[in-house]
Parts: structure tokens; C-alpha cells; sequence
């Protein structure tokens, strides 16, 4: 995405995606969080490189779609998807978040999730909030290599629209 600005650091502890830091490779996810529900385009590559793990698993009551995106073995991106309309768990878990990162406001203060949100620390890697329809939170790599290569990818063949392509263009480029 050119000429988006780089977000200013506000945490000292290095963003990981539940332990795991950017650069892990896919047997390192696996070794941490355990074998995935779903290994999206393993051995037929419709974008070079681009793996996508899926987990699916409940905090509590609440539904959450973890997806680990790897490019050429390399973990850039990953995203917790919140399957739930109760505002008080949503806000739980972004709350739970924000106390991990010692990023929230003066004691006693309300916290506005738009004034703590991107949470980013000193290598750039970042959390994004989107709350819509489902809650989602997306961790991205702040290695200025990676643009590069996903810039590359959006250049490729148009005329080969497979889902995977196009949902790697949707869910990474926009956090890049």
C-alpha cells in the first residue's frame, strides 16, 4: 500500500501472534499451537509462497477463527476473527489485548479503542481493530521486505482469480 505512513511504536513488548513471532516458520506455528483445523494451499500455489493456517477454537463462549498467513515459509500476518454480537465479551477481548501491551489510558479513564488501536511496537509490527460484523484483530509484520513482495504478487496474472489470491489480497495488503 503506498504512501501509508508508518505507525509510531506504543508499546515496548514486541508484538507476536499468541506467542509466535513474525518470521516463525510454519513448523514453528505447528510445534506452538498444535496441528491446524485447516493448511490452506499447501502444494498447489495459486500465489507463490502464501500458506494459510486455520484454527478454530472457543475462549469461553465466544467462537474465534485464527488464520496464520506465511509467505515463502515466513509468518507476516495473523488474524483473530471474534464470532460474537455481545459488545461486553468483544470489548473483553480487546481489552485483555490492550492490558498485555500496557497500552491502555490513565487509570479511571474510559478506553476509546480508536485512540489505543494500532498498537505497534519498535520493529513496526502492529495490531489492527476492525470491529464490524465480527470482531477481527490483525497482527502484521512491520519487515519492510514484505511490501515488496506482496506489491509483486498483486502484479501478477489478473486473469487468474482463484479464492486464495484474491483473499491474499484482501486480508494482507490492506495491513501493508
Amino acid at each position: 500500500m503506498a504512501g501509508r505512513t508508518r505507525v509510531k511504536a506504543n508499546t515496548a513488548q514486541e508484538v507476536t501472534f499468541r506467542g509466535l513471532p513474525f518470521g516463525a516458520t510454519i513448523k514453528e506455528a505447528k510445534k506452538l499451537l498444535g496441528k491446524p483445523e485447516l493448511h490452506a494451499n499447501k502444494g498447489k500455489e495459486e500465489v507463490v509462497g502464501h500458506e494459510v493456517l486455520f484454527y478454530f477454537s472457543s475462549i469461553g463462549s465466544v467462537k474465534v477463527t485464527q488464520c496464520l498467513h506465511f509467505l515463502h515459509g515466513e509468518f507476516i500476518m495473523g488474524q483473530s476473527i471474534v464470532k460474537s454480537s455481545n459488545s461486553e465479551k468483544r470489548r473483553t477481548f480487546c481489552e485483555s489485548i490492550i492490558e498485555k501491551y500496557h497500552v491502555a489510558p490513565e487509570a479511571g479513564n474510559p478506553i476509546d479503542f480508536t485512540q489505543v488501536f494500532p498498537i505497534c511496537d519498535q520493529s513496526g509490527n502492529r495490531i489492527e481493530l476492525l470491529d464490524a460484523f465480527d470482531l477481527t484483530i490483525t497482527y502484521v509484520t512491520g519487515d519492510p521486505h514484505v511490501l515488496p513482495v506482496v506489491t509483486m504478487v498483486q502484479a501478477a496474472d489478473s486473469s487468474r482469480k482463484a479464492m486464495l489470491q484474491s483473499a491474499f489480497r484482501e486480508r494482507v495488503v490492506p495491513y501493508i
